[in-house]
């Protein structure tokens, strides 16, 4: 796949949203789309491209914001959640330094959980149909109720539709799960330090029937990977010595616990969440890379040939780049010469009216009229790739607004810096004008100039020079 080919993961997202849409609602109307899209070179990048046209239009990004939004929300949460309980969980176990802490139970506490989880993934993970974790499934689920808007559930669903064909999804909630479990027990060994440092704490154990070499061998074999990356281990005659409840240990004693207690954590709880986060990344890194559509479904051929048949329609007519003839005109305000960039366009005028109107300086490029559906192909075409600063679109007030020239209207100014709608003929008889007001209302990137005299176009124009 070459440079031109690859693909974003937020690509891949909007090709699905659009992808799922059209699956439950029929096609779109997407001829706009679709003339912008053959601006691109390849198919993957005209697939792209039509969607973020599309969705753009439809209103899906404002939804597929909102959930990444939600998104960044719910992991504030969640990690905020995770950090108190595994600070919780250190004081908890600890308790106020009153008591002796039973060292067997204070490591069972802070690392039994997450051993028996770890244990529940591994097996877990020889299953064709395990999820990889259900504790990062919390994640997407409180995403989706802090989420609020329409659309939201089809971005939901199409987000985790592009992970699926990656086959990512159980390696993205696997590196959830893990990293999860990473926060809660680095937030527990933070605390368990921190109260250590503040608190003195006698550690003990204690049996009923099991004798002391069970603990004093355990404790050895615990201690081995600590004791190799620095950490203090007791030995085992402060073992043997520390299993009764009335021993009061000594400093040295003390520390040599908070050493073993602390190692255990970090080696046995946090490394090994660590490497398994950092495998499972790297898994969905790797997978991601080649996230793309899949040009050969059935849905992709389908789009291709429509945006095929449309080019082929296209070149039957003068190419749309020969509507425009931009020359080297006079600036307005010095004498340096640039490439126009001031377009005027008519909109279905009357047959008896002067083009281009009296009065439109030589710096204005005009083009129309605009009375057919193939001409409405070949401007909105020439339009999209010129993407003029300042553009004036000419309307006669004595014609109604109808839907199509609305949308000829909108999809035009899309295209332009700024937009000013120019209405001729308003003191007509059988006139129009409040219409056309009422329909413009809701437009509120566009200008409404009401008036015959080109002049107060032309200042239009001066006005937002530059």
């Amino acid at each position: 796949m070459d440079k031109h080919d690859s693909v974003t993961f937020n690509q891949a997202w909007l090709c699905e949203v659009i992808h799922l849409r059209e699956n439950q609602w029929g096609p779109q109307d997407d001829s706009k789309a679709r003339l912008l899209a053959q601006n691109e070179r390849s198919p993957l990048a005209k697939i792209i491209r039509r969607a973020k046209e599309l969705t753009q239009s439809s209103g899906l990004t404002t939804a597929m914001t909102t959930l990444r939004s939600a998104g960044w929300l719910a992991f504030f949460i969640i990690f905020s959640l995770t950090v108190i309980a595994g600070v919780s969980s250190a004081f908890g176990t600890l308790g106020n330094g009153t008591q002796p802490v039973n060292i067997v139970w204070a490591l069972l506490s802070l690392l039994g959980l997450n051993f028996l989880s770890l244990i529940i993934w591994c097996v877990t993970l020889v299953s064709p149909t395990a999820s990889g974790g259900r504790l990062a499934q919390i994640w997407p689920w409180l995403t989706r109720k802090i989420a609020r808007g329409p659309d939201i559930g089809l971005a939901v669903q199409a987000w985790w539709s592009v992970w699926h064909q990656a086959r990512a999804t159980r390696w993205l909630l696997s590196a959830g799960t893990h990293l999860i479990w990473m926060i809660l027990l680095l937030a527990a060994s933070a605390a368990t330090l921190f109260a250590l440092s503040t608190r003195q704490y006698d550690f003990v154990w204690e049996t009923t029937v099991l004798s002391s070499e069970v603990f004093v061998n355990g404790v050895g074999r615990l201690a081995m990977i600590p004791h190799w990356l620095g950490f203090p281990v007791p030995d085992p005659e402060l073992v043997r010595a520390s299993g009764s409840v009335s021993q009061h240990s000594a400093d040295i004693s003390r520390r040599l616990w908070s050493g073993w207690l602390l190692g255990c954590l970090i080696i046995y709880g946090v490394l090994p969440r660590l490497f398994l986060w950092l495998i499972s990344t790297c898994i969905v890194l790797k997978r991601r890379a080649h996230i793309k559509p899949d040009l050969t479904s059935p849905y992709y051929v389908a789009v291709l040939n429509r945006m095929h048949s449309t080019t082929l329609h296209s070149t039957d007519a003068p190419p749309p780049a020969s509507v425009f003839k931009i020359e080297a005109k006079k600036n307005l305000y010095s004498s340096e010469t640039f490439h126009t960039e001031y377009l005027l366009i008519a909109i279905e005028p009357d047959s008896q009216d002067i083009w281009p109107p009296e009065g439109i300086g030589s710096i204005v490029t005009c083009v129309g009229p605009i009375d057919s559906r193939e001409s409405r192909h070949q401007v909105l075409g020439a339009i999209a790739q010129a993407r003029p600063k300042n553009l004036v679109l000419v309307c006669d007030a004595r014609h109604s607004p109808d839907r199509g020239t609305l949308r000829l209207i909108t999809d035009l100014s899309e295209c332009a810096n700024k937009t000013l709608i120019w209405l001729r003929h308003s003191q007509a008889s059988h006139t129009h004008t409040e219409a056309w007001r009422s329909q413009l209302r809701d437009l509120t990137t566009l200008e409404l100039k009401i008036s015959d005299d080109a002049a107060s176009v032309m200042q239009w124009f001066e006005r937002h020079h530059g």
